[in-house]
């Protein structure tokens, strides 16, 4: 082959290579320029036209929409899933939330509810409380049956108000007392709770809760057996119950 020819055939080559190049750099603009113009017939023109909600007990399905910020004939895509669940997170009632979106347009709502647990009755105001101590709103109406926590204030008495939502979960989750009437729980520091029901106090102070009350039950039975006019009952011991009659001396029952 003479030096002519290998000449030439090397710019052929060269001259491949770089339609080669030219092709793939053309392709992958191609592909770019579909790319984007997918995402933005998708993100401005694909509109919402249906949404569905489930797991809703308090909250409604317009309220969720004002919170997610949109709506029918909004756009599909307009805003992140993240984003649109810290707008959902801003409802105390909202522990937890899962949202789905599809081509069609539909938008699907999961949303896990607060359980309300008690009410706080603070500062002349009453306020629904969730059984994890989250305060979900002021209301005006405090007819429901429900422990009560009597001003204890979440912000200023963290650990006292832990320790009343503790001793209200207590009282709901392991059924340990029966009651006819109201319940309030106060107290401004943990060792100082204490549960009044039936017009009598007692004294329970933190943690234990199942084995005072079940105590309670026992301590409860023979009071009825001796027609007992109580005035508190203290708790906190674990090795004795207390008993404090309307009139007399208290009576100290040894226990372990």
């Amino acid at each position: 082959m003479t030096v002519l020819n290998k000449r030439n055939l090397r710019s052929l080559q060269r001259k491949k290579e770089r339609k080669k190049v030219s092709f793939a750099i053309v392709l992958c603009v191609l592909c770019i320029v579909t790319a984007a113009g997918i995402f933005m017939f998708v993100k401005h023109f694909m509109k919402v036209t249906e949404m569905s909600f489930s797991g809703l007990q308090h909250l409604k399905g317009e309220e969720l929409t004002a919170l997610m910020r949109t709506g029918k004939g909004e756009e599909l895509f307009g805003s992140s899933g993240s984003d649109i669940y810290r707008r959902l997170k801003r409802s105390t009632w909202i522990k937890d939330a899962a949202i789905r979106r599809d081509l069609s347009g539909r938008v699907s709502v999961k949303v896990n509810e607060a359980v309300p647990g008690s009410i706080l009755k603070l500062y002349e105001s009453d306020y629904l409380v969730s059984e994890d101590g989250v305060v979900l709103e002021r209301i005006s109406d405090s007819a429901i049956f429900l422990p009560v926590i009597k001003d204890i204030d979440p912000a200023k008495n963290k650990d006292a108000f832990k320790t009343a939502v503790d001793l209200v979960k207590t009282l709901h989750t392991k059924g340990a007392i029966s009651y006819k009437g109201s319940i309030e729980i106060a107290g401004q520091r943990p060792e100082e709770i204490t549960l009044t029901f039936d017009n009598i106090r007692i004294r329970i102070g933190a943690g234990d809760f199942e084995k005072k009350l079940e105590r309670l039950k026992f301590v409860r039975d023979e009071i009825e057996k001796r027609n007992m006019n109580v005035d508190y009952i203290d708790l906190r011991f674990s090795n004795k119950v207390i008993v404090k009659p309307v009139n007399g001396d208290a009576v100290v029952s040894r226990q372990g």
